[in-house]
């Protein structure tokens, strides 16, 4: 026990207040007792039965996430997904294993090595990428041990309390048991806050170490005021009660009148209809998509499914997951974004080559017309998928029409195939562009003569328009405290597209952003894309809207 009415400060992270019994978070670390070495091919083949188990792990773990937190926020696993599959931290582990090491220590001190040569690098974001590693191989160490790399966790509601949480630890823990997270280190931005903000949950970060003493004592989190009251005299408790009470009873209220919104027409008070669609990455997400009301699909992400392995999936393969998407919306209308891989999605059997800055290379739509066969087997499940549905299909990072017309040259090859090998399809299916590059917001008047609709993916235009990379921490707050420019970009290309009859949407980040969803009414969008727990927020705003 410590000093009865203590208080811990911290940065609070979400909003309202939680109370319960503390639970500090006890990892089950692999033991430190290792078997020799059965032989090297006996090592090597342990080692890929647990890489080829953490894949299939982190692959579900995503889905978890998209489906109960949101696509934008387990886009976090797409760079697990990435180094699980890694040629060079693998290299490295059997190199260890040919030198005679188990295959546990070889992971561990690939890790090591790897890990540090990442924290060496300039970059802050690859330095960043140092954490996830170190994630993942703790993952695959435990898969190799046998052990469940789970805490020790209480079976009651608690505050829970770490020195700080993985990405995977966050997202696989029981919500029904977690009230509340308090960690030692992290900031408003580590992946502990973006995880717990998009939960739901009340957090409090960067409190610095507190006594495990604590273990088991009642506390109060207040995330609002940032402070953590630790066994609260009653004074404390009544303070506490009569500052938090009443907005959690309309916290309360304000959920049900979510629901009562569900499918529910989003029209502004002015008459503007705006369409609420959802941001998804899988069959289970699309459902819960469609149970929280979408109208439908804006941006169906495809890079997962080649992230998550270690080869080109198949054409029945993309097609079997685009019609579990198809199912799960029963008839709302999908649209499936084409490969956007390159820049921060590496994958190792594209054999990509080095780039200097490869957020301004080939990526996106350059990346598949330089690899035509890759790009057909998809525009082909696509178009086989939208036999049983309304599909739509969007190509990434367009700056030329001579980029869409080389599409929609190798979109008619691929109807051409499917006719003479019997296959159905819809063959008036719709042909959109993504507005990433301010070449295409400023060109779209031309680029509307091509396709048929548009949608805004403002987390690369931002970037792109303000020459800042919005996942360095060091310039990430112009991309922050700058949109205007966007807006400007946006606003013209959205009166650009409406004089040629045309249709626009929004499936960035920005379209969650319940501060511009007036501006967006006023530019008449004709429709809003974002994360499925952000859904009915976005639907109450617009109607709200002038």
């Amino acid at each position: 026990m410590i000093e009865a009415g203590k208080t811990v400060r911290g940065i609070g992270v979400g909003s309202g207040g939680v109370a319960g019994r503390l639970r500090f978070f006890r990892r089950r670390a692999a033991s430190d007792v290792r078997a020799a070495s059965r032989g090297c091919e006996a090592e090597l083949q342990r080692l890929r039965h647990a890489l080829t188990s953490v894949g299939e792990r982190i692959e579900a773990i995503a889905r978890r996430a998209a489906r109960e937190i949101g696509a934008d926020e387990a886009e976090i696993f797409e760079i697990h997904a990435m180094l699980i599959s890694d040629e060079d931290f693998i290299e490295d582990a059997e190199n260890e294993i040919a030198s005679g090491k188990c295959a546990e220590d070889a992971v561990e001190c690939a890790a090591k090595k790897y890990a540090a040569a990442l924290e060496a690098l300039s970059d802050p974001y690859l330095r960043a990428r140092a954490a996830d590693l170190r994630d993942v191989a703790g993952q695959i160490v435990d898969a190799l041990s046998g052990e469940d790399a789970q805490s020790e966790g209480a079976d009651e509601p608690h505050i829970l309390v770490a020195d700080d949480l993985l990405p995977s630890e966050t997202v696989t823990l029981d919500k029904r048991l977690i009230l509340g997270f308090v960690t030692f280190t992290g900031t408003p931005n580590s992946h502990t806050s973006i995880l717990a903000r998009a939960m739901g949950i009340p957090a409090l970060v960067g409190t610095g170490e507190i006594d495990t003493r604590a273990d088991g004592q009642y506390a109060l989190l207040d995330a609002d005021a940032g402070v953590l009251t630790i066994d609260p005299s009653a004074d404390q408790r009544a303070a506490f009660e009569r500052r938090t009470g009443r907005a959690n009873e309309l916290a309360a209220e304000h959920e049900r009148y979510l629901r009562s919104l569900i499918n529910k027409p989003a029209f502004t008070r002015g008459g503007h209809r705006m369409l609420i669609y959802a941001n998804v990455g899988d069959g289970d997400e699309a459902a819960s998509a469609r149970l929280n009301g979408a109208d439908g699909i804006g941006l169906l992400r495809s890079e997962f499914l080649y992230l998550s392995r270690e080869q080109y999936p198949t054409e029945d393969e993309l097609y079997k997951s685009y019609c579990a998407v198809v199912d799960a919306m029963q008839g709302k209308r999908i649209v499936i974004r084409t490969l956007d891989v390159g820049a921060d999605k590496q994958i190792s059997y594209f054999d990509l080559p080095h780039e200097e800055n490869p957020a301004l290379g080939l990526r996106g739509v350059r990346l598949c017309l330089s690899r035509e066969e890759v790009f057909k087997t998809q525009l082909r499940a696509i178009l086989r998928a939208s036999a049983h549905g309304t599909i739509s299909l969007m190509v990434p990072m367009i700056v030329s029409s001579e980029e869409i017309r080389e599409c929609r040259r190798l979109l008619e090859e691929c109807k051409e195939e499917l006719m003479r090998a019997g296959r159905r399809f819809d063959a008036n299916v719709e042909f959109g562009i993504m507005i990433e590059t301010p070449a295409a917001a400023i060109m779209c008047d031309r680029l509307a003569e091509e396709v048929d609709f548009f949608s805004v993916g403002t987390n690369d235009l931002l970037q792109y328009t303000l020459a800042a990379d919005r996942q360095n921490p060091r310039v990430s707050q112009i991309c922050d405290a700058n949109i205007e420019p966007v807006m400007r970009l946006i606003d013209g290309a959205s009166r650009a597209i409406h004089a040629t009859g045309g249709w626009i949407g929004i499936c960035g980040e920005l379209a969650a952003d319940l501060r511009l969803t007036q501006r967006f009414a006023d530019m008449e969008i004709d429709e809003l894309s974002v994360s499925v727990p952000y859904l009915l927020g976005v639907r109450e705003k617009v109607i709200e809207c002038k």
